[in-house]
């Protein structure tokens, strides 16, 4: 009989900080179940403490507000950094997620989204 083989787990990548280079990341991914309770995925450096978010979860009446769009920029205040918006995707009745790059320089697009 040959031996089964257990599939093994995916890859984690390793992140790199955008903003200073570090590969001392830890990340925390969306869910409702397990460690954390996180609508949003993001990443902390460990080396400057900042937060990188890859993509943040909206309501139906934010989109309206917000007026996400694919190509925009997203604002986040708290952390003081900008994202461009590269997907919009809807993912139930009144969620949707907004998948983000992080814009390190000072180049900025047309439209801005404050959240």
């Amino acid at each position: 009989m040959a031996a089964m083989q257990v599939p093994q787990p995916p890859i984690q990548h390793e992140r790199r900080c955008p903003w200073c280079g570090s590969d001392d990341t830890r990340h925390v991914q969306r869910g409702y179940t397990g460690p954390t309770d996180e609508v949003d995925q993001y990443f902390t450096c460990n080396a400057c403490g900042r937060v990188t978010y890859e993509l943040i979860a909206k309501t139906a009446r934010e989109m309206r507000l917000g007026r996400f769009q694919a190509g925009g920029v997203w604002k986040d205040a708290t952390n003081q950094t900008r994202y461009h918006v590269s997907r919009v995707l809807k993912v139930g009745i009144n969620e949707y997620l907004i998948y983000l790059k992080p814009i390190t320089g000072s180049v900025l697009t047309s439209s801005t989204v404050d959240d």
